[in-house]
């Protein structure tokens, strides 16, 4: 090969860019302390650099998020350790207030202290922070409570992303904080009705489990009340024989299957007997209990269901003893029967028939009645009868014929009404889960029996215009049916439809077990507002047309314009009146079967048939506690007990319903506990959190040094390479020097 200059000086300069460019990498790596400063220089360098990156930006993220989440989780928690100690201080008043030296006066007070308590809770429920509401669900941005303890957030949890997938929740909705059910309580319920010893009119004592029954008819076996309470009741040889009252008894097992019963209870059997009775009547074995029977000392029947998390037990009774004018009367009846061998059963069984044959209904009972009573001889003799009533249950509302209910009414009431609201009293509780019924919900899903093949449901509605109406919803057939309000003795109907899928502008007949509480509160929409239709809708194999289905749906939308109605937060139907702040609707809605009870003859051995299907509100028995809390309506209630001075229920206070404040100290353990379970579970969501933000930062720490590794450069290493570099450098530029001076004129 030949050596030329040309070549020297190519190589030179090749050289010379050579340690340039090495100088100037070496120089940008000290710089920038990087190995690498652009991807086409290291591509594993620049993968492994850009994913531990994202991992860090991740970490970062995260590492703020659970920070932040933490902070609200710690407010949280004081929101709630707070709320508690509010409701120690709550039973604490209302204990005071139990002390039978208060006046009313100091009642008064202590009533307005609790209410600030209230209010106080309220507040904190209403708790923000940076702008958010603690409580408010999801809806963070809006105020969830309002004075009267309403909920206007939802029921869902904010989660905090705490890694690759997974998430932790950070809040507790005010939902679960004032509604949610615990499913570790159980469901108690009372009667408010006393029971005393009837035998004395100048005195009150209350009866227990020891008590016989006659003690609690005492001077109503007649009605002049001059029956001697000891020679007539209790002496060896001058007691009177008397009859045996008839006891009818319905209500609503643990399992959600209803029952009636009948049974006939004898003057000397003790009232630990006729509880016994009525825990068979829910299931009770001499081996198994499923609720518990028992008498306060107020003399007031309480029932617990013995299965924690249940929400369906129900109860009502009633009974009816035959009663004679007067105590002289009584006594010619009762030698009548002692001197004819006759038996006092078959006396009140006469009765009974005789009261009974106006439809059996309890609630319309004919009295008084006359019986015949046939002796040895064959003469008959005429014997007259009152009933006596003895009542379990009383309330203030209104019966279903419009007068006010008494103790023998059960279901056939009227809704309760809040201002421009009626609402039913009874939740209605799918079976299985335990939930609140909804408008999606089928009645299937919640009614007691086995079918809605039978079912019928009597609807009386008063409308907002003024207009009655007697409606007939015959589930079975699913048709609803009413007199033609302008044609005497006939009948307008129409079938409860849904739209046909296959069309979207016709009706399909709704099967008995697909109708929904949606369904049923349309129908009470429409005549509740007066929207019902003019002439009967029928179905051709359980099809609608176009114009009936459309008269149908356009007087349902016409209906919603006026008057809401759906289920609550609690299951229970609400009828509001939207253009009124006090409305003149008035609704009730029972099962046609609520009323009929096994027919006589009757014995002390219960005669039992299944109840009706439905309930939607009831003077049904009082709740002490149960699963589902309200803690600002819960609260109300024990304010007003205060106020009223109730210690217990009391059938005949201002407020028959209220359990008073012996029944609020029991709820309001509950209520404390079910905060404190709460606090209990944003601790758990806290210690989460703390644990995820701690082991981010160290994740953090590592991730940094396994990141430094791949793309930090050793300085010392660097500066090395960096001298040895530009020794190479400065050499081959002196090589190239001393190259380019030489010719061939040098060996000449």
């Amino acid at each position: 090969m030949r050596v030329t200059n040309k070549l020297n000086f190519t190589n030179s300069v090749n050289t010379s860019m050579g340690g340039q460019n090495a100088l100037y990498q070496i120089s940008q790596q000290i710089s920038s302390g990087s190995k690498i400063q652009n991807s086409y220089e290291d591509a594993s360098v620049y993968i492994d650099n850009t994913r531990l990156e994202y991992e860090l930006k991740a970490l970062e993220q995260v590492k703020d998020a659970t920070s932040s989440a933490k902070e609200l989780t710690e407010n949280s928690m004081k929101a709630l350790k707070d709320m508690v100690q509010l409701l120690e201080d709550f039973k604490v008043k209302v204990t005071q207030a139990a002390s039978d030296s208060n006046s009313q006066t100091s009642r008064e007070a202590i009533a307005k202290e609790l209410q600030r308590i209230k209010e106080s809770i309220i507040q904190l429920a209403n708790t923000s922070v940076n702008g958010q509401y603690l409580f408010a669900g999801s809806q963070v941005a809006n105020k969830p409570f309002d004075s009267n303890g309403n909920y206007y957030g939802d029921k869902n949890n904010i989660n905090v992303v705490t890694g690759a997938g997974t998430e932790s929740p950070y809040n507790i909705p005010g939902w679960d904080l004032f509604f949610k059910a615990d499913g570790d309580y159980k469901k108690q319920i009372t009667t408010n009705v006393s029971f005393t010893d009837n035998r004395y009119t100048d005195k009150t004592e209350y009866l227990n489990g020891d008590s016989a029954w006659k003690q609690l008819i005492g001077q109503n076996y007649v009605q002049d009340g001059k029956l001697d309470a000891y020679k007539d009741f209790e002496d060896k040889d001058q007691k009177l024989d008397f009859p045996s009252s008839t006891l009818y008894v319905q209500g609503t097992r643990p399992d959600g299957t209803s029952f009636k019963s009948a049974v006939l209870v004898k003057p000397d059997d003790k009232i630990e007997d006729v509880m016994e009775q009525i825990g068979a009547l829910y299931g009770n074995t001499p081996n198994n209990k499923v609720v518990e029977v028992s008498i306060n000392n107020s003399g007031q029947i309480q029932i617990t269901d013995l299965k924690q998390g249940n929400n369906k037990l129900d109860f009502h009774a009633v009974a009816y003893t035959p009663q004679m004018e007067t105590t002289e009367d009584f006594k010619v009846m009762e030698k009548f029967v002692k001197e004819n061998d006759l038996n006092m059963d078959d006396v009140t069984n006469k009765v009974m028939e005789e009261a009974t044959k106006n439809g059996g209904d309890i609630t319309n009972l004919t009295s008084p009645v006359t019986i015949k009573l046939t002796g040895k001889d064959g003469t008959e003799k005429e014997f007259t009868f009152s009933l006596a009533q003895t009542d379990f249950i009383k309330s203030n509302m209104t019966d279903s014929d419009g007068n006010k209910a008494n103790g023998a009414d059960y279901d056939n009431v009227y809704f309760e009404k809040n201002g421009n609201t009626v609402y039913g009293n009874v939740s209605q509780v799918i079976k299985g889960s335990n939930a609140y019924a909804t408008d999606s919900t089928k009645l299937s899903e919640v009614m007691a029996g086995d079918s809605l093949d039978n079912s019928v449901l009597n609807l009386k509605v008063n409308s907002k215009g003024g207009k009655t109406y007697d409606v007939t919803i015959d589930l079975g057939k699913s048709t609803v049916s009413y007199p033609d309000p302008a044609n005497p003795g006939e009948t307008i109907s129409f079938p409860i439809m849904h739209t046909d899928p296959t069309t979207g502008n016709s009706g399909v007949v709704t099967a008995p077990n697909d109708i929904t509480y949606g369904q049923i509160n349309d129908i009470i929409g429409m005549f509740a507002s007066d929207k019902v239709p003019t002439q009967s809708i029928a179905a051709n194999n359980n099809k609608v047309d176009a114009e009936g289905y459309d008269t149908i749906q356009q007087l349902m939308k016409n209906s919603q314009a006026t008057v809401d109605v759906s289920m609550d937060y609690k299951g229970r139907i609400s009828v509001t009146d939207k253009l009124s702040s006090g409305t003149n609707i008035e609704i009730s809605l029972s099962d046609s079967q609520s009323g009929q009870f096994p027919k006589p003859p009757l014995s002390t051995t219960a005669q039992v048939t299944d109840g009706p299907n439905f309930s939607f509100s009831a003077n049904n028995a009082l709740i002490i506690d149960e699963p589902n809390v309200d803690i600002i309506k819960d609260l109300d209630s024990m304010i007003e007990a205060v106020l009223n001075g109730n210690m217990r229920a009391d059938a005949d206070s201002s407020d028959p319903r209220n359990t008073g404040m012996q029944g609020a100290l029991e709820r309001l353990d509950h209520l404390a506990d079910h905060v404190s379970k709460l606090n209990t579970t944003l601790g758990a969501y806290h210690n989460i959190i703390d644990g995820v933000n701690t082991r981010v930062s160290f994740l953090s720490v590592n991730v940094e040094s396994i990141k430094s590794n791949v793309i930090d450069i050793d300085f010392g290493e660097a500066m090395i390479n960096l001298m040895q570099t530009q020794l190479a450098y400065q050499a081959s530029l002196k090589a190239s020097t001393t190259i380019s001076q030489l010719s061939l004129l040098n060996y000449m």
